[in-house]
């Protein structure tokens, strides 16, 4: 488990990066290609209804400079196939759609096997919108609240939300989970946590933390 004194995300030798959705997301991708280490091309995931919505990340991505890069569709693909060409990807983009539930369900079994392959070999992982909710420990569903991915341990993840105080659901889940911690990105930034505890807020640097009740820091 990497961590700072308040984060815990999942170990790897990549980066994950927790993005709003939104007009900044060509810088926010910018900056993500630029802690690109592993070898591979890009692969993109969408969650957006639009037909061409991954064909048209990638042609973002193109602009941008990074190297070839691939549309996976996790709905479509076959375990084996899924697993294989995420895992060989140097950076991933996962882009969300209308739910994290949507999200979580998408990405869990061999795709989430495949992009944990791939960040544990030094991949870029880099989940927009609400596929950035998906990763956190915890999901609001129509029943209620689900475990997530759980590559940050004990955190809810709110992706374009910069005023926690105002959100029923930190407030709710806080008060479920009072040992686990609420995270709000702003529009316009992201949160990247790096293979060696780095912590870092990029783009407009909105990001914001809520601690529950019993909360205790971990050395």
């Amino acid at each position: 488990m990497a961590r700072n004194q308040v984060i815990h995300w999942l170990d790897g030798r990549g980066w994950l990066v927790l993005a709003s959705a939104g007009e900044a997301g060509s810088l926010l991708r910018a900056q993500a290609l630029g802690r690109m280490a592993a070898d591979g091309g890009v692969a993109c995931i969408s969650f957006r209804p639009s037909a061409d919505a991954s064909e048209q990340v990638l042609a973002d991505l193109e602009d941008l400079g990074a190297p070839s890069g691939y549309v996976v569709d996790v709905l479509a693909e076959d375990d084996q196939t899924l697993t294989s060409r995420l895992a060989e990807a140097g950076m991933i983009v996962i882009e969300g759609g209308t739910s994290a539930e949507e999200a979580r369900a998408g990405l869990i079994g061999a795709a989430v096997q495949g992009i944990r392959s791939a960040y544990a070999n030094g991949a870029v992982v880099v989940a927009e919108g609400l596929s950035a909710m998906a990763f956190g420990a915890w999901v609001p569903t129509a029943d209620g609240i689900a475990r997530g991915l759980t590559w940050l341990m004990d955190a809810l993840v709110m992706p374009d939300t910069e005023s926690l105080s105002d959100s029923s659901l930190a407030r709710l889940v806080l008060a479920q989970q009072p040992q686990g911690i609420a995270i709000g990105i702003g529009a316009g930034s992201a949160l990247a946590l790096g293979p060696d505890g780095e912590v870092e807020a990029w783009g407009r640097g909105r990001v914001a933390i809520a601690l529950g009740a019993n909360y205790r820091a971990q050395p």
